[in-house]
């Protein structure tokens, strides 16, 4: 189960939510709800859970965090592109009951990349 489900808002103001198992619904059986995104699209990206949000706008940049915007960048950058990954830890045990898994981590990445001038801007949230 994920801690953590995405919403995004396109730019024509419709919106897709990913589903709590994850699922695409172009290739359920192949792919994860992030393969239906519309990358060129894409307003604003949001984490929600556990009572709490976290997102990015594409339209400048910014970061909020519970609905609290703020600027990661300081430069005047467009042409925004979404980052968006989930970073797995496994901890597993060794010796007499090998295999046996003892911690399994997630780190949310969101963010974004730019390139202004031929010059790569990237900037990332990590959310544990």
């Amino acid at each position: 189960m994920l801690k953590y489900l995405f919403t995004v808002a396109y730019k024509d103001g419709s919106t897709y939510k990913q589903n709590p198992e994850d699922r695409s619904a172009t290739e359920p059986e192949k792919r994860s709800c992030f393969f239906d995104v519309r990358q060129d699209d894409v307003a604003r990206f949001e984490l929600n859970g556990e009572g709490h949000g976290y997102a990015v706008d594409m339209t400048d940049g910014h970061f909020e965090i519970d609905g609290v915007p703020f600027r990661m960048h300081e430069e005047e950058l467009s042409g925004f592109r979404l980052i968006f990954f989930r970073q797995h830890t496994h901890q597993f045990s060794v010796g007499a009951e090998s295999n046996k898994e003892l911690s399994h981590d997630i780190v949310y990445r969101i963010g974004w990349q730019c390139t202004v001038g031929g010059k790569n801007y990237q900037q990332v949230m990590h959310i544990s």
